[in-house]
């Protein structure tokens, strides 16, 4: 957190000290795989030369997302386990679909995706449901925890700036703040709407509709929301780095964008700016395929990313990504001490987001896209 009380300090104490005390647990059945067993779906132990003749396969993200998943989770996973884990890139709803229709078991065990997709899949009876036995959620954040898997990963959409434009201390304060295009002259960078509908909620608020009434989305108001600001005010990014290229070039002042670009980007030397107030948070989410191959296996990495906070605070450190898991505030090190600013477990964070309701767009988003394009065409 940035600021703490001696109460919050206390409790992040005890917390660690219960950490280190489960974490002793954990060595034991830890070495017990490396002595040749893994835990097994009703709690045994099953003997791991089985699971060594497979191999876990989870279909995530490449790129350096994909790595920092490696060096934080994967590999001292494999190291502590001798389970061998292959990592995909080909995540997506539609692969989970597919991989259930497959007579012969899901090739690939373990599936990331989106909330929405999320909720989407697990309507659909595509996941397997989590045993608490399996898989010790406590440590997470309970707004995270879902009955058939959890959320790795917490993302923070939100006004950012070029601090070589707007200093800090003049730069908007809400969404209002943002559509004033008397005060803040200049293009904007929003995002399109098609895997997500950040900019309407935006357009919503800005119209002044608070957080807590933004859905169902009133999507007719939010487009007049967006004609209020101008189309030619407006530059439509496709991808979540546009935004960063086009302050960092100078061709918008403001944009819409994922706070982790902002903290990555500075970090390379760029000059971006950014607040919380009103910003969406979304997250990324596991889920183990319903006829996995390697069912065991799947949960027991589940549990795994689950109960190392130390493992989630180096994937944050690498990625500026936030895990919602207590306690890692205070295993962060010093050169990521930008990202405690964002983190789901502060309250200063709490109090300023709102949170993706990701059961709405399970439902909505194919007809708000198609709505948001006619809006575009007209």
């Amino acid at each position: 957190m940035t600021r703490r009380t001696r109460h919050a300090a206390d409790s992040s104490t005890q917390f660690t000290d219960e950490m280190n005390d489960a974490q002793t647990g954990r060595r034991r059945v830890l070495k017990a795989a490396a002595a040749g067993f893994v835990l097994s779906t009703s709690g045994a132990l099953i003997r791991s030369a089985a699971a060594q003749s497979r191999t876990l396969n989870i279909a995530s993200y490449g790129g350096s997302y994909g790595d920092a998943l490696k060096k934080a989770w994967l590999e001292p996973f494999e190291k502590e386990t001798g389970i061998k884990v292959n990592l995909g890139v080909n995540a997506s709803l539609s692969l989970a679909k597919l991989q259930t229709m497959n007579p012969n078991g899901a090739e690939w065990d373990i599936v990331d995706l989106t909330g929405p997709e999320f909720s989407i899949a697990t309507r659909q009876d595509m996941l397997l449901p989590m045993d608490p036995k399996q898989v010790d959620t406590s440590r997470l954040l309970p707004e995270y925890v879902k009955t058939h898997g959890f959320g790795y990963a917490a993302y923070v959409w939100g006004m950012a700036w070029d601090r070589r434009k707007i200093p800090d201390a003049s730069a908007p304060k809400s969404w209002a703040d943002f559509w004033n295009t008397q005060k803040y002259p200049g293009k904007r960078s929003l995002i399109t709407v098609n895997t997500n509908g950040h900019s309407l909620e935006a357009a919503l608020q800005a119209d002044g509709v608070p957080p807590s009434k933004l859905y169902p989305l009133d999507i007719q108001r939010a487009f007049k929301s967006l004609d209020k600001l101008g189309r030619n005010n407006i530059v439509w990014a496709s991808t979540n780095q546009e935004p960063v290229q086009r302050l960092t070039s100078g061709e918008c002042v403001l944009a819409g964008m994922y706070v982790g670009r902002s903290i990555m980007a500075n970090r390379s030397g760029a000059n971006i700016g950014f607040t919380l107030d009103g910003a969406a948070v979304a997250g990324d989410f596991l889920g183990v395929i319903r006829n996995a191959r390697n069912k065991p296996e799947a949960f027991a990495l589940l549990n795994y990313i689950a109960t190392h906070p130390e493992r989630a605070a180096e994937f944050t450190a690498i990625t500026s990504y936030p895990v919602p898991i207590r306690g890692i505030e205070a295993l962060l090190p010093a050169s990521a001490a930008d990202v405690k600013a964002v983190l789901p477990s502060n309250p200063d964070v709490r109090a300023k987001v709102f949170y993706e309701e990701d059961d709405y767009w399970a439902s909505n988003l194919p007809q708000v896209a198609a709505a948001f394009k006619a809006w575009q065409l007209s």
